[in-house]
């Protein structure tokens, strides 16, 4: 069902210290240079702002000076890291050069696909266009196959779009004719990553998640995940990786020491230590083995839509972990760049035992839920009323709101949509309030509302595992409800229900 809880965590090894499963270790923000005084503010700035994040993780010199969730996201909680998994699967093929299971980066892409390219023969030539037949697994990662896509904006235009409605993924990808040689201009194709996970997985003969799980998550301590499927069972390349926040700093960490986890490598030498000198030595795009680079002040990083992001700086030893749900049209990285510009002092500070206090209360209350008035009292008029949409915006056939008899601060949503019945509980009284989906794995849809006046109702929904938000907005009067809709991947809508009568 289309239909957001925070908490913020500082673990502080100096003065305030808060409780962790987790076991990497931890330090006061000064002791590793950062000024707590100036994370508090940025953090209520975040607040103010009304950003939709959902968690922060600071990682310098091998220690987490801050580690911040967002109501309603929970600590230990798995995330959707979206493009995010790019980044992984770049690692899963350095991985798989290591350890012997492929060639390098110049082994040719087409032996992995012999019989699929079969059909992209031209009977004239007796052959494949001599430049798909050219693209290696180096072409694949860093984004320069030459093959023809158009990655954005992600409507059903998009080749992201058309391939995964496609029956098969990898047969899409491969399918597209070619625009250019390939190796010689960056053209952001997730279809990439597909083709290396099918490319990962022939080398290991099991599936990349398999290959994950043990030669990659279990060294470094991950040991909770999901990674999603393609229609062929095959693990998604481009996105559909979930890890808990602390994971994901885990891999900035293991990305920071070059695929040195422990004293062990896993990674080929220079895999990440030498992305940014290679880049500018080859005077090529700002993207490389699956990771953006920042080419002037030498970073790079991990990015996924609606602000994920694994930022590291090796001259720094920062990494800066984001999760959230900020729709497409309004992410930029001017929160991570703030958050990276904290780290400008090299050496320890004098601890500032004031400052950890203040710094403790606002992540308690960024992690609480919000102080608000509830309104229900507000939308009295128009309860236990039943309102039909012919045109069925998001699949919604029906609703009918009303008080929940057993929960003061709540309403009930009744829905009738596309897959059935069903009703919600809905906080009104600033708090989400939670039900397990069955359309959804069961995940528990967040949601609550709040009354703008005596007829606006506006009400946002979410899953705290996944990236995305739902957001309606209803206006009654006497025999109609007018329904303004909205998510953070570009769709939008507006609808009138019509009141049915008894």
């Amino acid at each position: 069902m289309r239909f957001k809880i925070c908490s913020l965590i500082l673990l502080l090894a100096s003065g305030l210290i808060y409780a962790s499963t987790n076991d990497l270790p931890t330090s006061s923000p000064e002791a590793q240079g950062i000024d707590s005084a100036q994370l508090n503010t940025l953090l209520k700035d975040i607040q103010a702002s009304g950003t939709p994040i959902d968690s922060i993780l600071i990682m310098r010199n091998g220690y987490i000076v801050l580690d911040s969730y967002f109501y309603p996201y929970q600590p230990n909680t798995l995330h959707d890291l979206r493009s995010v998994t790019k980044s992984v699967t770049s690692t899963m093929l350095g991985i798989s050069i290591q350890q012997g299971k492929l060639k390098g980066l110049d082994q040719p892409m087409r032996p992995f696909f012999a019989e699929q390219l079969k059909g992209d023969i031209d009977p004239r030539k007796g052959d494949i266009d001599p430049r798909k037949a050219a693209i290696t697994l180096g072409n694949l990662v860093d984004m320069h196959s030459g093959i023809a896509w158009y990655e954005w904006p992600y409507t059903s235009q998009s080749s992201a779009y058309q391939m995964m409605e496609s029956r098969d993924w990898n047969q899409f990808v491969l399918k597209q004719k070619m625009d250019d040689e390939p190796g010689r201009t960056f053209n952001y194709n997730g279809g990439n990553m597909n083709l290396l996970s099918e490319v990962i997985q022939q080398a290991w003969s099991k599936p990349m998640q398999d290959v994950a799980q043990q030669q990659l998550f279990k060294p470094l301590g991950i040991t909770q995940f999901t990674w999603g499927k393609s229609p062929q069972g095959q693990t998604v390349g481009e996105s559909a990786l979930m890890l808990k926040p602390h994971d994901v700093a885990r891999l900035g960490q293991f990305w920071l020491q070059d695929g040195v986890w422990e004293g062990q490598r896993l990674l080929p030498a220079g895999w990440t230590a030498n992305l940014i000198a290679e880049a500018k030595a080859a005077q090529t795009y700002s993207y490389r083995r699956g990771f953006w680079l920042n080419l002037g002040k030498q970073y790079f990083q991990a990015a996924g839509r609606h602000g994920q992001f694994i930022r590291v700086d090796p001259a720094q030893q920062l990494v800066i972990v984001t999760t959230g749900r900020i729709p497409d049209q309004n992410v930029d990285e001017t929160r991570l760049n703030q958050l990276h510009q904290l780290a400008k002092n090299t050496q320890p500070l004098p601890e500032n035992t004031a400052a950890h206090s203040e710094l403790a209360a606002t992540v308690h209350t960024l992690g609480s839920p919000p102080q608000t008035s509830n309104t229900l009292e507000l939308g009295k008029d128009w309860y236990g009323k039943t309102w039909r949409f012919t045109a069925k915006p998001w699949g919604i056939e029906a609703i009918n709101i009303k008080p929940d008899p057993q929960d003061a601060g709540a309403l009930i949503w009744e829905v009738d949509w596309a897959k059935g019945k069903n009703s919600w509980p809905v906080g009104i009284d600033g708090a989400y309030r939670s039900k397990p989906d069955p359309s959804a794995n069961n995940l528990k849809l967040q949601a609550r509302a709040r009354w703008l006046n005596s007829n606006t109702l506006e009400l946002k929904t979410l899953y705290n595992e996944a990236s995305t938000y739902w957001k309606y907005t209803f206006n009654f009067s006497e025999n109609s409800v007018d329904l303004k809709y909205t998510d953070d991947e570009y769709n939008s809508g507006q609808a009138t229900g019509l009141l049915i009568k008894p």
